[in-house]
């Protein structure tokens, strides 16, 4: 066996499981290539036909719409009609620039093509893009536009509407060989979608639309947006169980779903995640588990009220949809691999998603009574509670390492013993530095000083202990020339804390924390004294000179004269 064989991040793959297939998907060609394969297929037409309308919208948008013309040719009234959902609206509002390059594409097809597609549309949804596009004058009831209107005015080819079209010139010219390509394919059609574009309500065929959309996009998990919020309410481990029955059900092949690229990526960043499916084997389970994934990052964009479709959307809905899964399976299976195989087969991941996202928001409940408190608190304390009381609980990149910039979803049991080990430090910091006689909450707003001139939580402590480890009271006032010198000369050897001196300041910590009745964990405690003597040391290990500048000195409080 070799090492990466051993290695977790790289576990031995089922040849039909989900996650060998995820990887084959990464390996196989992309845009381009990939439209190419499936263009020089035996069976083209059925090769472009089994694409999901989500794959055919990733295609399209990733080469473009004048190098997908191709693909379009083969692509079913269904696959459009699916990109037209995923496009063409924002909110509950329909968005009509966004279907011209579509239209304009199945221009270019033909028009028996333009008919096939249009008759497959909602009826509403056919009448409100024209409704947006064009005002309609029935010739028939002696309508006509104003005299003087300056609008550009088309005569449809049965001569019965006049259509007034707005928009610029490219969206006339578009309408124009729309509604010429209609009569062409089925003049019926064209006169029932420019008659409904003329007599019915804007508001009812808007309203009817979304719903007709809605209720497509709710089968791959884009429901209502309260309806997505489901996702967020707490669910405790101990309420979820091995073997209880609730793994997601898949209604039958139609249903299935083949993951977009974006989201195979993220669901193969997920160490204990990916290693959990690593061993399935069955291709039934590894499409069922696949479409279960798409649904629960479908209602994660859903309740972010985001667009759908869009690659990077979607890539940051499966992100956090995949990390806080990972971290449920984690918690639920008590990281036991051979658990957390049994529990994705016998419980729903949206339940696996509640239960990691609960263990954040615990977390995120201790972050919020932490915050007032918490703006003089440094890195990586500062940012991990600014993380937590974020409106989805994120862990800071400040505490990894190495720490980085930015915010990630918690996605293991890991990060939220990092997190607690934090909230737990700084939950002690704050009850010393409080215990000084310091109004924290009042320094962290105080108007007249720069944030980054503020005294922090750990300037307090430092200076107090300067004072307590030679034999002081453990006061936060500003240490005296006398008092820094008696530090140096007296609490130090060789530029090191003495024992004595170490001995002192956890006596006088452990003191102050029993006032203070607080019980601290003596690994927390340790760590904690550790940094701050270790501050001590550099600053004042290395001065030699009788006289300590305290322009010089950084990390604690010193006086200093005015002349």
């Amino acid at each position: 066996m070799t090492e990466r064989d051993r290695d977790p991040k790289h576990p031995e793959l089922a040849p039909s499981g989900p996650l060998a297939r995820l990887r084959a998907q990464l390996a196989g060609p992309r845009g381009y290539r990939r439209i190419d394969a499936l263009l020089s297929a035996e069976d083209a037409a059925g090769a472009v036909a089994s694409l999901s309308p989500n794959e055919v919208f990733e295609l399209v948008h990733e080469v473009g719409f004048e190098d997908a013309q191709p693909l379009l040719e083969l692509a079913t009234p269904t696959q459009i009609q699916g990109c037209f959902d995923l496009d063409g609206w924002a909110k509950d509002q329909l968005e009509v620039a966004p279907l011209k390059p579509w239209l304009a594409a199945l221009l270019e097809v033909g028009f028996e093509k333009v008919g096939q597609v249009w008759s497959n549309l909602d009826a509403e949804l056919r009448a409100l893009i024209f409704q947006r596009q064009v005002k309609v004058y029935d010739v028939t009831l002696e309508e006509a536009p104003p005299e003087d209107s300056e609008e550009s005015i088309m005569t449809t080819p049965d001569r019965f509407f006049l259509l007034e079209l707005h928009g610029d010139e490219d969206t006339q010219r578009l309408v124009q060989s729309l509604v010429e390509d209609l009569y062409r394919a089925d003049p019926d059609l064209a006169r029932h979608t420019i008659m409904a574009a003329r007599s019915e309500p804007p508001a009812e065929l808007e309203e009817q639309s979304y719903r007709w959309r809605a209720g497509r996009l709710a089968d791959l998990g884009y429901v209502d947006f309260y309806e997505a919020l489901d996702l967020f309410r707490p669910l405790d481990a101990d309420k979820v169980h091995i073997g209880e029955g609730s793994q997601d059900k898949l209604g039958g092949e139609e249903d299935a779903t083949r993951l977009p690229v974006v989201v195979a990526e993220e669901v193969l960043g997920r160490s204990f995640l990916a290693r959990a499916m690593a061993s399935i084997d069955d291709p039934a389970e590894a499409t069922r588990l696949e479409t279960a994934l798409m649904v629960l990052v479908n209602k994660v964009l859903a309740a972010g009220r985001a667009k759908p479709g869009q690659a990077e959307v979607v890539r940051r809905g499966a992100l956090y949809a995949t990390a806080t899964l990972s971290l449920g399976l984690e918690t639920v299976s008590r990281g036991d691999l051979a658990r957390a195989q049994q529990a994705l087969h016998t419980i729903g991941l949206i339940r696996l998603f509640r239960v990691g996202y609960t263990v954040t928001a615990k977390l995120a409940r201790l972050a919020q009574a932490l915050a007032a408190r918490s703006v003089t608190a440094g890195s990586p304390a500062r940012e991990l509670v600014a993380g937590l009381c974020s409106p989805r609980p994120l862990f800071t990149r400040a505490a990894d390492e190495p720490p980085v910039a930015g915010m990630r979803p918690f996605e293991a049991s890991a990060d939220l013993r990092r997190a607690g080990e934090l909230l737990a430090g700084l939950t002690l910091r704050i009850a010393l530095v409080e215990g000084l006689g310091v109004d924290v909450v009042a320094m962290g707003q105080a108007p007249s000083i720069e944030p980054s001139a503020r005294p922090n939580l750990d300037d307090f402590i430092r200076t107090a202990l300067a004072r307590a480890v030679v034999g002081g009271e453990m006061r936060g006032e500003a240490l005296s020339q006398g008092e820094l010198t008696a530090l140096r000369d007296r609490g130090m050897q060789h530029g090191k804390l003495t024992e004595a001196a170490r001995a002192a300041g956890f006596a006088a910590i452990r003191a102050r924390l029993g006032a203070a009745q607080l019980q601290a964990s003596g690994a927390v405690l340790t760590k904690l004294l550790d940094g701050w003597y270790a501050d001590l040391e550099g600053i004042l290990g290395s001065v030699r000179d009788a006289y300590i500048d305290p322009r010089f000195v950084e990390g604690v409080l010193v006086e200093v004269k005015r002349s």
